[in-house]
């Protein structure tokens, strides 16, 4: 459970806030749609402020968001509203519907003044307290277009700055990351089950189908011992004792088989019937064989796409579940656990976040399909060669991952064993295939350059790591 602030408490959080004004807004992430982390630039320097709706706070913020993969969709809608917004005020505020005060954060925009609110959820009002924007959860009275209650502003006085800022701020964070986190997971765990189940389903379809192959023998050695006598039975009869030399005693007598005869069809119309499907049934044993292999393989590997997934401990770990779970779905290929092909190959930085390494022109382009859209790519400028990707990166990727997935690049490409190579990188969703363009070829933008030295000690625990 969050912990729970005083009111004195936020409005000492808030004041500290209240000194920025005339701060311009840089950026902001969502973590969760409770979390609003904001990138504050005033002279000199950049800070950082969060506001929390659950927690009810406001606050300057040592720390940034690590897994902007659980952010909601709303992000980019919220970053457009406060497009070079600049920081006029911090309040703390009771609406009228409300028993809790919460914090607000106004700012001058060029659509006009629009105040951040954090109460339960986050809410975007403009001056006229007409709600512009709100996030998940914020209630059908909090939804976009509809207006804002009447609020009492509390006076934040001059309290002393908060001395467990930094820790409050730092948990409140982590709490919502984690709490975003196990929403996605829980996500993709919901996906994987509802496969593992279809194909257990499907599973048992295919077992029955063999049983029934398994069956078409008895069906022909009815039918072939029907056939010599069907003549000779009437209409009607409902079995048939027929003499099975096959069988016979060690006095050659031959064993009596009783056969059971459906009356609405003469004897050899059954044995033709039965014939019928033991030549179908037989036919299909090998198709069914090999599907129940199929089958079997794609349900062994869900399962094991199933665990993965829910010890998945951070972002990254769980991006690669889902990009496998995306390739599966995009590819339409049964998988196979022991010999299925993934378009890339997978290593771990020194820090142990896990970098994509395409294995060729067209597990290339199967690579940046696949690849989110603020995922890292990275190519070498000038050449032939591997496509990667560090999924999950944030918006500050971390400066040896980055540096590891550029030797990747360098090495996996025609540049290899070259001492100093330049790397082209940026966000997947500044690069583009053009229509008819072939294999592996792309057209990127917001181009990033990173010169990269080759390293051969640290090259090959890189490609030790291969599968880890």
């Amino acid at each position: 459970m969050p912990p729970t602030l005083t009111d004195a408490e936020r409005k000492a959080l808030l004041a500290e806030l209240r000194a920025l004004a005339g701060a311009l807004l840089q950026k902001l992430w969502l973590p969760s749609a409770q979390v609003c982390v904001l990138q504050l630039r005033v002279p000199g320097q950049n800070l950082l402020a969060v506001i929390d709706a659950r927690l009810g706070m406001a606050a300057l913020s040592e720390a940034r968001p690590t897994s902007p993969g659980s952010a909601p969709t709303s992000q980019a809608t919220l970053r457009r509203a406060l497009e070079g917004a600049q920081l006029k005020g911090a309040a703390l505020q009771l609406a009228a519907d409300r028993r809790t005060p919460a914090p607000r954060l106004d700012f001058e925009t060029e659509h006009g003044p629009r105040s951040l609110i954090g109460e339960e959820a986050l809410v975007l009002v403009d001056g006229g307290r007409r709600i512009v924007w709100a996030s998940a959860g914020a209630g059908a009275d909090r939804r976009p277009g509809a207006t804002f209650p009447e609020a009492v502003e509390l006076e934040l006085g001059t309290a002393a700055p908060l001395l467990a800022r930094g820790e409050l701020v730092r948990g409140a964070l982590q709490r919502e990351e984690e709490a975003g986190l196990a929403a996605r997971r829980k996500e993709v765990a919901a996906r994987l089950r509802a496969q593992v189940q279809k194909l257990r389903r499907t599973l048992a379809a295919v077992e029955e189908d063999g049983a029934r192959a398994g069956r078409a023998d008895l069906d022909r050695a009815r039918a072939e011992l029907l056939l010599p006598v069907a003549s000779r039975l009437p209409r009607g009869a409902r079995e048939a004792r027929v003499q099975d030399w096959a069988h016979a005693s060690d006095d050659g007598v031959p064993l009596e088989v009783v056969i059971a005869l459906d009356p609405a069809l003469s004897a050899a119309e059954l044995a033709a019937r039965w014939l019928k499907k033991a030549k179908r049934y037989q036919a299909a044993a090998a198709r069914i064989s090999a599907r129940r292999g199929e089958v079997t393989a794609q349900l062994a590997a869900a399962e094991a796409l199933l665990e993965q997934a829910l010890a998945a401990g951070d972002a990254a770990s769980l991006s690669l579940v889902e990009n496998q779970l995306g390739a599966k779905r995009a590819s339409g290929q049964r998988a196979d656990s022991a010999t299925e092909r993934l378009p890339y190959r997978t290593f771990r930085s020194r820090s142990g976040a896990p970098i994509l390494v395409g294995r060729g022109a067209r597990d290339n382009d199967a690579l940046t399909r696949l690849a989110r859209g603020n995922d890292l790519w990275l190519h070498a400028r000038g050449a032939t060669g591997a496509h990667v990707v560090i999924p999950g990166a944030g918006d500050s990727p971390d400066s040896d991952t980055l540096g590891d997935a550029a030797l990747l690049a360098a090495h996996f490409s025609s540049y290899r064993g070259q001492g100093g190579v330049e790397i082209a990188w940026t966000r997947r969703k500044h690069v583009r295939k053009p229509k008819g363009a072939a294999a592996g070829s792309v057209l990127i933008s917001q181009e990033k350059v990173l010169r990269v030295r080759l390293d051969e000690a640290r090259l090959a625990e890189l490609l030790r790591s291969e599968g880890g």
